[in-house]
């Protein structure tokens, strides 16, 4: 058989004041709930911002980190394809810094909630740097590895230069080198015609001679 459910107490308001005192407990009570509410709404606001910040950081880490082996890497001792690598080099360049906006964002961002003090503003803070350094390291790497490119360029037509240069002296040395100086005189106007177009051609070639100087 059930039992009667006991009947609670219920206090007597007898005055004025007892129940403006009743009030007022009520009324404190739900201002305090209201606050704590709103203090948890604006604490799971922070945690999403940090959430959303922190998941922008690790793509755009993860990101440098995979251009950083690209930058690092020294294709340009192999001086095949030059052209084709530097071409390729140049639309990195054009890559990254299209991307460059990302940081700009992320800081933008990230400095906002350190302005308004954060509950993780010390680890937003050090996540920006690291993202600086890396960044400023791959924009270095990048800078270096241009440059390395050209230089293997430079060097691939230099030497190019000095084989052409090169051939046409063998190819002509037996020319200047020989003993024959004409056996009579219409001999020797013939080696004078030769020995002209030969200075002609010499003439021509000083051009890359100078290049070759200049070059190296």
């Amino acid at each position: 058989m059930e039992q009667p459910v006991p009947i609670k107490e219920v206090k007597i308001l007898e005055t004025a004041e007892d129940i403006q005192e009743r009030r007022e407990q009520v009324l404190n009570r739900y201002l305090e709930f209201k606050a704590a509410a709103r203090l948890r709404r604006e604490k799971l606001e922070d945690s999403r911002r940090y959430q959303y910040f922190r998941r922008d950081a690790d793509e755009l880490e993860s990101w440098i980190h995979e251009k950083l082996q690209a930058a690092s890497d020294e294709n340009y001792k192999d001086p095949t394809n030059l052209q084709a690598k530097i071409q390729k080099h140049q639309a990195f360049e054009a890559e990254v810094a299209a991307h460059s906006n990302a940081i700009v964002v992320l800081d933008n961002t990230g400095m906002e909630m350190i302005n308004q003090e954060h509950f993780q503003k010390l680890s937003i803070r050090q996540r920006l740097d690291e993202l600086h350094r890396l960044w400023e390291l791959l924009l270095s790497k990048l800078a270096e590895k241009g440059m390395r490119l050209q230089q293997a360029l430079v060097l691939v037509q230099f030497l190019r230069q000095c084989d052409e240069v090169m051939f046409w002296i063998n190819d002509k040395e037996t020319f200047v080198t020989t003993e024959e100086f004409g056996h009579d005189l219409e001999h020797v106007e013939v080696l004078q015609r030769k020995f002209d177009e030969f200075q002609k051609d010499m003439a021509s070639q000083e051009f890359r001679v100078s290049d070759v100087c200049e070059t190296a």
